[in-house]
C-alpha cells in the first residue's frame, strides 16, 4: 500500500492525549497595565453575534474583527456586554481567501488604511508575520513595559519576542506550542541545535536501512523541515529572502534523496521501529505539560536529545502561537479600552484556566508541573487505591502505553526547551504552497536544482515586497 503524507502517518500512528492541568493564581493584570480605567469588568457569560447592537443601547461600540471561530474570545466579550456601563462588543467577521480582493486580511487592511476598520483584531490560527509588516496594528510594548520589572519575572519574555517585528509587538500570542525533532542520544550526541549540514552528514553516518522518521518522502522531508524554518530564509523587516542560497539547496537535495512514495507492510509498525532503533527522529509537537514524556515512551531508556529543526547557530525549537492572536487597529479611537479586553488574555486566573497550550505566565506553568510531578489515585471497583492516568501514548494495532505522572527531569528538560526557543512559526500558507509547487518540479526532475531555486527566488521576493510595501 502506498501513501503519501508522512507527517500525517506519524500523527495518526503516534497520539498523546490532551491535559489540562490548571494552575490556581489569580493575580490580575489590572493593577500592572498603564491603563487606568474600570469600563470593563467580569458578568456571566452569554453568547453574541456579529449584528447584536440592542436598541437603545448608546454605549460605544468596540469593534472587533475575527478570522474564524473563537470561543474563548466570544465568552470573553459576553462578559464585558453583560458588565460594562461604557462599551458594547461588536464582532465583525472576516474570512481568509488566495482570491486576493475577497481575502479578508486585504479587506482589513484597505478599511484600516481609510481610517475606518476595527479596534481590536484576531488573526485566529492562520496568523502569518505577512498580515502585520504593513503597519497596521498598533505596537502593544507600551502597555505591556509600563512596569518592566514584573513583565520579566511575569512572562516568557523570549516567546513574545519572537513575535517581534522591528523590534516592536504588533499581535499578542495568548499561548503558544512548540515543535522540535527528537531522538536518541546515542544516535545524535548532546546537540541541541544543528544546521542542514549536520544533520545530513549524521544521517548519512547511519544503516542504509535506518529511517529518517517514519512517513519520509521526498515532498514530507521538504515540507516538514520547511515548516519548522521558512521565516528563517525570510527577512520581512527589510523585505528580502534567500531561497536560492546554499543552505537551503541543501535542504532541497538532502529532501530529494528520499523516495517518492512510501511502501507500507501490513505487519509494519512505528512503535518497533523506534525501539529497535530504525529510526532517526522523531518529529515533536509539544501542547501540553504530558508531551515531554512522549519521546522516552517512544526511545524506551535511551537520553533524549532534542535537536530541533536544522538552522545555521539558531535553536531550532520553534514556537507556534496558540489561542487568540490580538491586535490593536492604529486607527482605533479606543486603544485603551482595547488594550483592556486583551489584557484578560493574560490574566493568571484566566491563563491557568486554558487547557491547550502553554501559557505565557510562567507562575502558571510552574504550577501545572508541580501538580504533573504528583501521581494520583482513585479506587477501583475493588475499592482499592490505583494510579489514575493522566494520558497515553496510542500506536495504532497496539496496547496504549499510559503517562501517569512527570518526573522532576522531564519538567526541567520543558522548561529549558521553552526558554531556548526564539523563532515562532507563522508561515504564510501562500508561500509555502508556492514553494511546495516548484519543490515537486525538481523532484520529478523536470527541473535542475539552480532552476528550481532560482524560481523560488524570484517568485516569493516578488509575494514578500508586495507584503512589505
Amino acid at each position: 500500500m502506498y501513501e503519501k503524507a508522512g507527517v500525517l502517518l506519524l500523527i495518526i500512528l503516534v497520539l498523546l492525549a490532551a491535559c489540562g492541568l490548571q494552575g490556581k493564581d489569580r493575580t490580575s493584570l489590572g493593577s500592572e497595565n498603564p491603563v487606568q480605567t474600570d469600563q470593563i469588568r467580569t458578568g456571566s457569560q452569554r453568547e453574541i453575534t456579529e449584528q447584536e447592537n440592542p436598541s437603545g443601547d448608546d454605549r460605544e461600540p468596540l469593534v472587533i474583527a475575527v478570522f474564524g471561530d473563537s470561543q474563548e474570545l466570544s465568552s470573553q466579550a459576553a462578559l464585558i456586554n453583560q458588565s460594562s456601563k461604557d462599551y458594547r462588543i461588536e464582532i465583525k467577521k472576516y474570512e481568509r481567501s488566495h482570491l486576493g480582493e475577497e481575502d479578508g486580511i486585504a479587506r482589513l487592511q484597505r478599511e484600516i488604511m481609510s481610517g475606518e476598520g476595527p479596534d481590536i483584531i484576531n488573526f485566529g490560527a492562520e496568523y502569518t508575520t505577512s498580515d502585520i509588516v504593513g503597519g497596521y496594528t498598533e505596537n502593544l510594548l507600551p502597555y505591556l513595559e509600563a512596569n518592566r520589572g514584573q513583565m520579566e519575572k511575569k512572562y516568557f519574555n523570549n516567546i513574545l519576542e519572537a513575535f517581534y517585528y522591528k523590534d516592536a509587538l504588533y499581535v499578542l500570542p495568548t499561548r503558544f506550542t512548540l515543535q522540535t525533532f527528537a531522538g536518541s542520544s546515542k544516535e545524535l550526541g548532546n546537540r541541541k541545535h544543528w544546521n542542514i549540514r549536520e544533520m545530513i552528514s549524521c544521517y548519512e553516518e547511519k544503516s542504509e536501512d535506518m529511517l529518517l522518521y517514519p512517513g519520509q518522502t521526498k515532498a514530507d522531508v521538504f515540507g516538514t523541515i520547511l515548516t519548522g524554518s521558512m521565516d528563517y530564509f525570510i527577512n520581512w523587516e527589510k523585505g528580502t529572502c534567500s531561497f536560492d542560497g546554499e543552505e537551503f539547496c541543501d535542504i532541497l537535495k538532502f529532501a530529494n534523496t528520499f523516495p517518492d512514495y512510501l511502501e507500507i507492510t501490513e505487519d509494519y509498525s512505528v512503535k518497533q521501529t523506534f525501539f529497535e532503533g530504525g529510526a532517526l527522529l522523531l518529529p515533536l509537537r509539544l501542547s501540553n505539560i504530558l508531551d515531554i514524556c512522549r519521546a522516552e515512551f517512544i526511545f524506551g531508556e535511551e537520553e533524549i536529545s532534542y535537536v530541533g529543526f536544522p538552522m545555521e547557530g539558531e535553536c531550532g525549537t520553534v514556537i507556534n502561537a496558540a489561542g487568540p492572536m490580538l491586535a490593536i487597529s492604529v486607527n482605533s479611537r479606543n486603544k485603551e479600552a482595547s488594550w483592556e479586553f486583551i489584557s484578560r488574555f493574560l490574566d493568571e486566573q484566566y491563563q491557568s484556566e486554558q487547557p491547550n497550550g502553554f501559557p505565557l505566565c510562567r507562575s502558571v506553568l510552574e504550577e501545572r508541573l508541580l501538580q504533573a510531578q504528583n501521581i494520583e489515585y482513585a479506587a477501583d471497583l475493588e475499592g482499592s487505591q490505583v494510579p489514575v492516568a493522566r494520558g497515553k501514548v496510542i500506536f495504532e494495532g497496539e496496547e496504549p502505553m499510559y503517562i501517569y505522572s512527570v518526573t522532576r527531569k522531564q519538567a526541567d528538560r520543558l522548561t529549558e526547551l521553552i526558554e531556548e526557543a526564539t523563532i515562532c512559526v507563522a508561515n504564510d500558507y501562500q508561500l509555502y504552497s508556492l514553494l511546495l509547487e516548484e519543490a515537486g518540479s525538481y523532484f520529478s526532475g523536470g527541473k535542475s536544482l539552480e532552476e528550481t531555486a532560482k524560481v523560488m527566488q524570484s517568485r516569493a521576493s516578488i509575494y514578500i515586497s508586495e507584503k512589505v510595501k
